[in-house]
């Protein structure tokens, strides 16, 4: 092994991490966005069904909402 192969050899090393650690920051990202969309399209389908159920309930706040749905229990 000469002295060039082995002063490259750390910083590939190096380079590959960081590589690696952008890759890994990416997909915890994608996660991230995915599950937030699911999310967000779950809260937005109940809604919609809680207005086609209760369309009384369209006007009201979110404060009006919660206790009109605690009256229903």
């Amino acid at each position: 092994m000469n002295t060039m192969q082995s002063s490259q050899e750390p910083e590939t090393i190096r380079e590959e991490t960081r590589q690696l650690e952008n890759r890994q920051k990416i997909l915890l990202n994608r996660k991230a966005d995915a599950e937030r969309k699911a999310r967000m399209h779950r809260l937005i389908e109940r809604g919609a069904i809680l207005e086609s159920v209760f369309p009384e309930i369209v006007p009201m706040t979110g404060e009006q909402v919660k206790a009109f749905l605690k009256q229903m229990r």
